[in-house]
C-alpha cells in the first residue's frame, strides 16, 4: 500500500534537488501548482499517466518515487519549505533539524541576562517560523517538552523546562546526535588565540578565568559545519547558555567548534537552525 506522506516528501525533496518551484514542475507537467501542493502535502498521489514524466523531471524513477527508501538517521528529507537532516528516529516520530541556516537573528533582542524560556528566538521559532507551516504540516508537528540543562562546564543556570513545537538543539544534544568525542563530559577543552588558532588548554596561558576552555574542537567539527541558505559558511546559536554569564548562549562556529563560552545573545549575526520533532505518519 502506498504511503502518501512518504511519496509527497519524496516528490518535495527531488524537486527542490533538480531546483524546481511547484509553479515550474507544474508547468511542465501540464498542471496546477495547487495539485503539487497536495501531493507533497500527503492529501493526494500523482496519476499514473503523469508518472513517467514526472520521474524524468525529477531524474528518478517510478519506483523511487512511489516506494522510497525508509527514512534513515542521517537522511534528508523535505518537510514544508526547507530541507532537513533526521537526526534521530523514535517510533512513528524523527527529530529534524534544517539542513542548512534559515536566516540570522540575535539570539535575544535585548541587552542582558536571558535564558531560552524568555528569549526573543524562541518566541520567533514557535510563532512566526512556525506559521509558515500550513495546517497539515502543523498537525505533524510535535510539541514537546524540552528540558534546559546549566552550561556543563561553567556555573551559569538556566531556564525552566518549556513546551515547544520548534527548539534550539542543547550542547549535549549537538555532541549526542552529531558525535561524541568526550570532551563535553572530560572537560578538556580548547581555547582561541588571536589568530584564531586552537591550543589545548592544558597548554595556553589565555583561558585563565575559563579554566576548561573556550571550545569542543574535535573530530567532529565537519559533521557540525553548515552553510546559509546562500551557500556561504554560517555559525549557529544553541539554546544551553554560555559560560561568560547569563547574557551569552551556546554556539557551534564556522569551523564546527561549539563554543561553551558562548556568544554574546544579542548579537545579530547568528544563525538560525531550527530542529523539530516530526510526526512520520
Amino acid at each position: 500500500m502506498l504511503n502518501n506522506i512518504s511519496v509527497g516528501n519524496q516528490i518535495a525533496l527531488l524537486r527542490k534537488q533538480r531546483g524546481f518551484t511547484q509553479d515550474e514542475l507544474a508547468e511542465k507537467l501540464g498542471i496546477t501548482a495547487q495539485a503539487i501542493s497536495k501531493w507533497e502535502n500527503g492529501h493526494t498521489l500523482p496519476e499514473t499517466t503523469l508518472l513517467p514524466l514526472l520521474a524524468n523531471l525529477l531524474n528518478s524513477s517510478i519506483d523511487s518515487i512511489l516506494a522510497p527508501n525508509n527514512t534513515q538517521k542521517g537522511d534528508v528529507i523535505s518537510f514544508g519549505k526547507y530541507l532537513w537532516r533526521v537526526l534521530k528516529i523514535s517510533g512513528e516520530q524523527m527529530l529534524i533539524i534544517t539542513e542548512t541556516t534559515i536566516g540570522k537573528a540575535a539570539y535575544h533582542d535585548r541587552a542582558g541576562d536571558v535564558t531560552w524560556e524568555h528569549c526573543s528566538l524562541r518566541k520567533y521559532l514557535n510563532k512566526n517560523f512556525y506559521n509558515k507551516f500550513n495546517e497539515t504540516e502543523k498537525l505533524r508537528i510535535i510539541k514537546t517538552e524540552i528540558t534546559n540543562q546549566s552550561n556543563p562546564w561553567y556555573d551559569v543556570g538556566h531556564s525552566d523546562s518549556t513546551s515547544d513545537n520548534i527548539f534550539l538543539l542543547s550542547y549535549s544534544e549537538v555532541v549526542n546526535y552529531f558525535g561524541d568525542s568526550g570532551t563535553l563530559q572530560n572537560k578538556d577543552g580548547f581555547c582561541c588565540d588571536e589568530n584564531g588558532t586552537f591550543i589545548p588548554v592544558e597548554k595556553s596561558s589565555i583561558c585563565s578565568e575559563l579554566k576548561y576552555g573556550d571550545a569542543i574542537y574535535d573530530q567532529y567539527n565537519e559533521a557540525r559545519k553548515v552553510k546559509d541558505s546562500y551557500g556561504d559558511d554560517d555559525w549557529w546559536w544553541l539554546r544551553s547558555p554560555g559560560g561568560q554569564g547569563m547574557h551569552t548562549s551556546g554556539s557551534v562556529g564556522y569551523l564546527g567548534e561549539i563554543w561553551m563560552c558562548g556568544d554574546d545573545a544579542c548579537r545579530v549575526d547568528g544563525g538560525i537552525r531550527p530542529a523539530l520533532w516530526l510526526s512520520i505518519k
